[in-house]
């Protein structure tokens, strides 16, 4: 080829006219393919519906030129050239239409849009007369070419101003957008700029301008760049993909190119081969080392903040309080990447939902920030396993955070969300690249296996907590037997003391009873001694049904530690026993409902704390009422009730306990559950332990649910739901 070209000019003459013409047909084919590829993988896509008619417009141009270029006769090309305009009239429209609706920016310019069809509609039926295309006539190596009618530069005008509006609006949108959406403005640009000039080579011989249409070859490549921004959501930084371009086309045109020159020159193929034979050795090494160099001086800070993050998430698995190393994950992102925020939410125990633990750059948001385990976003997270860059997911949930998302990296454990981490925009406005995003893949498998280690270090403390609690209620409950036995004993010695006593009183009586009738003080002393008698006698009894109501409370057999059946009736009736002990009342105020089997499934143990937290609340509020925040009058008038139901489902068990109380005010309803918070009036002492305790035992040990709904001076009524089946 070589010699061919260096000895005949005619040949090269043939050789560029036969290429031309397959660029042609190359160009019409490309974008016909990449037109129906587009709109097939984004069908419904307001933006690939108009790439699809750019890319028509552009095929329709490419392949009648194909067609006038192989033509041998004037009137079969000149009708194909005539033709090639129908496509040369859309192609500026289109590409502004696709532009306004890549930025979505149409109902904005919608107008001028319009006004841009107006001028198709008003060139289209001037295609085929003199006024648009006069002739055509041999120029440069083509047999046939263009020669412009009186309407050609009113034709060109309205390209040139379509591009350049196109252009024009791409530069403006770039200002102001960030991260991906910028970088694809970018892609878009350098499209723009290379199908103007490649299509203004096809425009420059028209007017006898002598440049051969090379520029032919860059339509298709526009063509593709465009394809690659719409379809790509993770796009190559711009500088990056021109550099790597730019040094693969500088190395393998000299490797190529500096041959051909010397075959040329020196007539001679066998320097031109071997010239050949040694750059095309050495091209790809220096292409490699070129490009090496090159993303080393434009990656440099990316590179660095990725050897940090890494080295980051090697030390995270040394870190056991899960609060601080999501603190400590955060900080070193936001630090290491330098971008707006971070904020990291983390799955809430055995609940469908995530709450925020950590915020920064955010300003202050709700301490109790959530965001639900059915939403969309977690539900996609779920599904792709892998981060998620915020174009990807059309969700609102930047607005609640007040600042846009830029990307989401998840964490999971064996298919589990576990939590995950949302990241705002770079301060230098950049976006997240591919390495990037390989880089915070790493990441989040660390920081799982760092959480997963948190999650179990506190497993292991609560366990230990539980187990500690429960041999400390045993130890208690031992001690409270040893305790009783003592007490027993010294009530055992007042009961033959007192019986002692009115044994000797009966006996003396009897003995001696007309000295007793000659003595009345005598009588009245031996009555009321026999009245101290059985007074002890009776407190004797009292106090040892006192102390075996708290020896049944606080007893923790082994059993009473697992889960099993047993007798709801049975738990009231302790727990009313030591409420009247407590309280010191003879009658506690509860009606009992039981629509069922009173047997239920649990921890007895844990079962009769939670009933009996939740009855003394509702005896206190009833007591409070009356004897704070009623009138004589009306407290005359109250009844207090206490009022116990239990029903049961198939999978179900439900207790519901109510009072008519003095109630929850609304603003303090929703720290009932929370540790240390009490309403109780200082006529009693309240830890405010109680009910948080009742909360954890029945949520987290039963996985059951307790709730309740309150009026302030009206009463309250709590809901506990138990599960029937055997809990795993």
């Amino acid at each position: 080829m070589i010699l061919l070209i260096a000895e005949s000019g005619n040949t090269i003459k043939n050789v560029m006219y036969d290429t031309f013409a397959i660029s042609s047909l190359i160009t019409a084919i490309g974008s016909w393919l990449l037109a129906f590829f587009v709109y097939g993988k984004k069908r419904g896509d307001i933006t690939a519906k108009s790439f699809f008619i750019m890319c028509l417009s552009v095929g329709v141009w490419a392949i009648c030129l194909y067609m006038r270029v192989i033509a041998t006769e004037k009137s079969i090309a000149f009708f194909w050239t005539r033709l090639l305009y129908i496509g040369s009239i859309l192609i500026p429209v289109s590409i502004l239409q696709f532009v306004l609706d890549l930025l979505n920016l149409r109902n904005k310019n919608r107008k001028i849009l319009y006004i841009a069809y107006g001028f198709v509609l008003l060139f289209t039926p001037f295609i085929f007369t003199n006024l648009f295309i006069r002739d055509i006539a041999p120029k440069l190596s083509f047999r046939f070419w263009d020669v412009p009618g009186p309407l050609y530069p009113l034709f060109t005008l309205y390209y040139n101003i379509c591009v350049f509006y196109s252009g024009l609006i791409l530069v403006r949108e770039h200002k102001i957008a960030a991260g991906y959406k910028k970088n694809q403005i970018r892609y878009a640009i350098a499209a723009l700029i290379i199908g103007v000039i490649g299509g203004s080579t096809t425009f420059l011989p028209v007017f006898n301008i002598p440049v051969f249409p090379y520029g032919n070859y860059l339509v298709v490549i526009y063509i593709f760049i465009f394809a690659y921004a719409i379809l790509k959501y993770r796009l190559m930084d711009i500088r990056l993909a021109v550099t790597r371009t730019g040094i693969f086309v500088a190395v393998y045109a000299l490797t190529l190119g500096f041959p051909f020159w010397i075959g040329y020159h020196t007539k001679s193929w066998v320097w031109a081969t071997s010239f050949m034979a040694g750059l095309a050795t050495i091209g790809p090494i220096v292409h490699r080392m070129l490009q090496r160099k090159a993303e080393n001086i434009l990656l440099a800070r990316q590179k660095r903040y990725q050897r940090a993050l890494l080295n980051a998430g090697k030390g995270m698995v040394r870190e056991h309080d899960l609060n601080r190393l999501l603190k400590l994950i955060s900080y070193v992102i936001k630090a290491a990447v330098r971008i707006e925020f971070v904020a990291a939410f983390m799955k809430e125990n055995d609940e469908d939902r995530y709450d925020l633990r950590v915020a920064r750059g955010l300003g202050s948001l709700p301490d109790d920030f959530t965001i639900s385990g059915d939403h969309f976003l977690v539900e996609t997270l779920k599904k792709k396993k892998g981060p998620l860059l915020y174009e990807e997911v059309n969700t609102p949930m930047d607005g609640a955070l007040g600042k846009a998302i830029h990307l989401i990296i998840p964490s999971f454990i064996n298919d589990k969300l576990l939590a995950f981490i949302v990241l705002g925009e770079k301060k230098d406005k950049t976006f997240y690249t591919e390495e990037d995003i390989g880089v915070f893949k790493i990441l989040s498998h660390q920081a799982s296996l760092a959480i997963e280690n948190c999650m179990f270090v506190d497993e292991t403390k609560e366990a230990q907590a539980k187990l500690f609690q429960a041999e400390k209620l045993a130890s208690i409950g031992g001690m409270a037997d040893g305790v009783a036995h003592q007490m027993k004993n010294r009530l055992n010695h007042f009961s033959i003391a007192s019986g002692e006593m009115q044994f000797e009183i009966a006996d003396f009586k009897k003995n001696h009873q007309n000295f007793v009738d000659e003595n009345p003080d005598l009588q009245k002393t031996f009555d009321y001694l026999t009245k101290i008698a059985e007074s002890l006698l009776t407190n004797v009894k009292r106090t040892n049904a006192i102390i075996q109501g708290i020896l049944n409370y606080a007893r923790v057999e082994e059993k009473d530690t697992f889960f099993g059946e047993f007798s709801m009736r049975e738990i009231i009736d302790l727990s009313i026993e030591l409420l009247q002990i407590k309280h010191e009342i003879g009658d506690f105020p509860l009606e009992v409902e039981i629509e069922c089997s009173d047997m239920i499934y649990g921890v007895k143990a844990q079962i009769m704390e939670a009933i009996y937290n939740v009855l003394d609340n509702c005896y206190e509020a009833v007591v409070d009422k009356m004897q704070h925040h009623l009138s004589d009058e009306e407290r005359d008038a109250f009844v207090p009730m206490i009022h116990f139901i239990m029903m049961q489902s198939h999978n179900l068990t439900v207790i519901g306990i109510s009072d008519n109380g003095i109630g929850i005010k609304e603003e303090d309803s929703r720290k009932v559950f929370a540790p240390f918070f009490t309403t109780k009036s200082s006529y009693k002492s309240g830890s405010g332990i109680g009910m948080y305790v009742v909360k954890r035992m029945v949520e987290e040990n039963h996985k059951g649910k307790i709730v309740f709904e309150s009026e302030h001076m009206i009463g309250t009524k709590f809901v506990i739901e138990l599960p029937r089946k055997k809990i795993s």
